[in-house]
């Protein structure tokens, strides 16, 4: 079956657009670690109560 041109570049700029939008998020933090300087990833501490010993 052959796919009409038009059809085509629609899916093709959706999907396009679709990846953009589920990056982003991933990109914007890692350009904020980045100008930050922050590495979250290597702080050791706990940061959450319900790791705390009582």
């Amino acid at each position: 079956m052959k796919m009409e041109e038009a059809t085509r570049k629609r899916i093709i700029r959706n999907v396009l657009l679709s990846l953009l939008i589920y990056a982003l998020p991933v990109l914007l933090m890692f350009l904020t670690f980045y100008l930050t300087g922050q590495k979250p990833w290597k702080d050791k501490t706990p940061n959450n109560k319900s790791s705390i010993n009582h």
